[in-house]
């Protein structure tokens, strides 16, 4: 089970925080109990989806599905490249594991995602909801998705709990917003840059180099010739090679 209790004991610029047997969703939750700094954990989630509403596979016990409600900073341009930042930083913190970073809100593992942020600004509210949601020892997954999707542990036995895990997560969190060396860390961990990548845009599939990013987590790429900028919110990368 997870320890809400040493988690938040080591964050205590968390005010709340909560675990339930089962949820339809973490960032369903949050949004049903707004408050500052108030992280929402499930052991398992029933409805969970991730960005552009796909669904995302859970297991009960196996998985950290969890949603913190959070009074945006001012000084924090991308909560989505701070969160991503927070989760390598963790995990290479309590493992040897290397992850990497498919731009914009995906962590990879041995070239399998293990992982997934989702950032929701609440526009009838001050408030942003930061979801998580990350296989930690899950093995089953669907036919479709065994070729895609993977863990943080797959065979091995974990050598941390997940409760170590979340509290290193949120650690990191609050110590990168604190720095602002986010956005270095996200960019090292950047496994597209220099590659060819593939996407949608207005129904139209472009093909071009990924070369840098801006400081507001934006992908630069090169179509031939000609630089273009691009958010989260225009595309979904399709293929990188």
């Amino acid at each position: 089970m997870i320890d809400i209790k040493d988690i938040l004991a080591q964050n205590p610029w968390l005010i709340e925080g909560s675990v339930a047997k089962t949820s339809a969703s973490t960032q369903l939750d949050a949004k049903a109990n707004l408050g500052d700094k108030k992280l929402f954990i499930s052991e398992m989630q029933t409805a969970a989806r991730g960005r552009f509403g796909r669904q995302y596979v859970t297991e009960q016990g196996k998985g950290i599905y969890m949603s913190l409600s959070l009074k945006p900073s001012t000084a924090i341009k991308n909560y989505t490249i701070l969160t991503a930042a927070a989760i390598t930083a963790a995990i290479e913190t309590l493992t040897s594991k290397k992850p990497q970073i498919k731009w914009v809100n995906d962590i990879y593992l041995d070239n399998k995602k293990i992982a997934g942020v989702l950032v929701e600004h609440l526009l009838s509210s001050d408030y942003i909801i930061i979801g998580i949601g990350l296989n930690f020892n899950q093995i089953n997954f669907p036919l479709d998705l065994r070729d895609k999707a993977g863990s943080l542990f797959n065979e091995e036995t974990p050598p941390i709990t997940r409760s170590q895990l979340i509290a290193e997560i949120w650690r990191q969190f609050y110590k990168l917003q604190a720095d602002e060396t986010f956005f270095d860390i996200y960019r090292a961990h950047s496994f597209i840059l220099g590659k060819t990548v593939e996407f949608e845009e207005q129904d139209e599939t472009i093909i071009a180099t990924a070369v840098d990013l801006t400081e507001n987590g934006e992908l630069i790429v090169n179509t031939g010739g000609l630089i273009k900028v691009i958010s989260s919110g225009e595309v979904s990368l399709k293929k990188w090679l």
